[in-house]
């Protein structure tokens, strides 16, 4: 038997993924720009967890990600069953994801709808930029001036004679 060469997230789908599905998948994925969309995606969980109480599903996630194509890469080909186009989109959303996991950007729990919450590194990245925040803040801050000694008589309104 033939090893299937289609991407890993598009197999036992007949027809070829489409070239845009791949370019998306490497950009989402790749070396040089998945540190980028793991941190656009925990940023995105964190906000929703901030606002709801609970994360997001992976489909908002990905419609966050991808908004002028409703969070799928790019069309499907014409002729693909419906079973066939769920299997891609859970799949290509999965590996993505599982990706930004490895990278500790993000995490969740199977099987469970909303745990999408975010990983160890992006929680240590935010508590380093907060405290650089601060510092900066203190830095820029201005001296409290000094106040001079009050006498306690002249506070109660006491004379001296």
């Amino acid at each position: 038997m033939e090893p299937d060469p289609n991407p890993i997230w598009w197999r036992g789908i007949a027809a070829p993924p489409p070239a845009a599905w791949a370019y998306v998948f490497e950009d989402f994925t790749g070396e040089d720009t998945a540190e980028e969309w793991a941190l656009a995606a925990a940023i995105f969980v964190a906000q929703t967890r901030r606002r709801t109480g609970h994360g997001p599903t992976f489909s908002e996630l990905f419609t966050h990600l991808l908004p002028d194509t409703s969070g799928l890469p790019a069309p499907f080909p014409d002729g693909l069953e419906f079973i066939e186009r769920r299997r891609a989109i859970s799949r290509f959303r999965g590996h993505a994801a599982t990706e930004w996991r490895r990278r500790d950007m993000i995490s969740w729990d199977t099987r469970v709808t909303r745990s999408l919450r975010v990983g160890r590194a992006f929680r240590e990245r935010s508590r380093r930029r907060q405290l650089v925040r601060e510092q900066h803040q203190k830095a820029a801050a201005p001296e409290p001036l000094a106040q001079s000694p009050v006498d306690p008589q002249s506070r109660n309104g006491a004379r001296d004679e």
